[in-house]
């Protein structure tokens, strides 16, 4: 079963300013015009340690000198006890003010083998470098894994909101309208939270190169007892505030190479039933994808002006060797059945080749490229937890848990 403990973390004091000026998305969301408004908030926005600004070869060493700074100058302060910390986000859902509760602890690392900690995608390989290089040189788990806890009970949802009650340790008002408020547990209080929350295998949501390079990180600096443990935030899968959103696909140009015009119905008529939506507009290609039959996804091609549901064929999917359990998930379908049958290339390759990318909304594939756009939908979570409970793993960005847990409520030193 998961080790979850308690543990003094490395905090924003009421010396650095407006806490709602300090945090910031994790690293890997944040484009560079974003970093450049993060940091323009504060000169102690955690945007400047997570993604430091600068050549390769000193930017790492930077976000040490950075965070040193801080710590000596009582930017930021440990807490005196270790302690787990509940946290709630309050934003606004699909039209509705919604919450999440949640719980950061450190968490003892193990090996995927061992199934106490459930991957559900495969990963890229340049971040994981990044994020080595930096906590390396930084000492620090600057940003936690989001993690669900199973919880069928119910128990780790229900003691978790009992901290609700008591007087919050940090709140923040970010200018995305997210209300963050933290609380501290400590002694019995903190153990009794953090045992219904280890009670079972514990499901990577987001975060999986973090999870891999605190591994990384752990072997490197095998004589640091801290190593061998990872700043967590636990959701419980009960909450109902959390929710997993799609990540569509845009491929850049055609299957042929070169520009230009590309019959896609045409290419994706041997392994898919198309159905012709008509001209539907971007912004309702989402709704639309939500309702869509589990394994479909909708096809926006460059240039054309008619929409198609894409429904793979069984012979095709037999064909590809993807079982029924894959078949109802669209990421895997359009990995093997586009992707892979067109392209001739896995998703990491496309993409470190600037044949796919990835959008959180629908949008138009490049003008003029004889690209295409496919919109799809959500995973659900209990398709995530049935491949990771196999051993298996989704394609790259198969899911968006949101909103994300950010980074600088609160850091883990080494």
């Amino acid at each position: 079963m998961p080790e979850l403990r308690p543990f003094p973390a490395l905090r924003f004091a009421e010396s650095a300013g407006d806490l709602s000026l300090l945090l910031a998305p994790p690293y890997d969301v944040i484009d560079p015009d974003q970093a450049a408004e993060l940091a323009a908030r504060s000169e102690h926005n955690c945007v400047r340690v997570i993604l430091p600004a600068g050549p390769e070869d000193t930017r790492y060493d930077a976000a040490a000198a950075i965070l040193r700074g801080w710590i000596s100058r009582g930017i930021l302060a440990t807490d005196r006890e270790p302690s787990a910390y509940v946290y709630r986000q309050e934003f606004e859902a699909d039209g509705k003010r919604t919450e999440r509760t949640a719980v950061f602890a450190a968490l003892r690392l193990t090996r995927y083998a061992e199934q106490v900690v459930l991957p559900h995608e495969r990963t890229h390989s340049g971040p994981k470098k990044d994020r080595l290089a930096l906590t390396l040189a930084t000492r620090t788990q600057l940003s936690p894994v989001f993690m669900v806890a199973r919880d069928s009970s119910g128990t780790f949802h229900r003691l978790s909101r009992q901290a609700l009650a008591q007087a919050p340790a940090a709140q923040a008002t970010t200018p995305d309208g997210i209300r963050h408020t933290l609380w501290r547990l400590t002694g019995d209080e903190a153990a009794s939270l953090l045992s219904v929350a280890g009670a079972g295998p514990l499901l990577i949501a987001d975060g999986h190169h973090r999870y891999e390079t605190a591994l990384a990180a752990a072997e490197l600096l095998g004589d640091n007892v801290k190593a061998a443990y990872l700043l967590t935030c636990i959701v419980s899968q009960e909450d109902p505030g959390l929710l997993v959103r799609p990540t569509h696909r845009v491929l850049s140009g055609p299957p042929t190479g070169g520009a230009g015009s590309f019959d896609w119905p045409a290419a994706l008529l041997g392994s898919f039933e198309l159905e012709d939506l008509g001209a539907l507009p971007l912004r309702g290609l989402e709704d639309r994808a939500a309702s869509l039959p589990t394994g479909a996804f909708l096809v926006a091609p460059e240039g054309s002006r008619v929409v198609s549901l894409a429904t793979a064929r069984p012979l095709a999917l037999s064909e590809a060797g993807i079982p029924d359990q894959e078949a109802r998930i669209a990421p895997i379908v359009f990995d093997r059945l586009v992707l892979g049958a067109l392209y001739g290339v896995e998703a990491d390759e496309a993409a470190h080749r600037g044949i796919l990318s990835y959008s959180r909304t629908p949008i138009a594939a490049p003008k003029g490229s004889g690209g295409c756009s496919f919109v799809l939908p959500p995973v659900s979570l209990d398709d995530v937890w049935a491949t990771a409970l196999r051993g298996g793993r989704l394609p790259p960005k198969s899911t968006y848990f949101e909103p994300k847990i950010p980074s600088g409520l609160l850091f883990r030193p080494l």
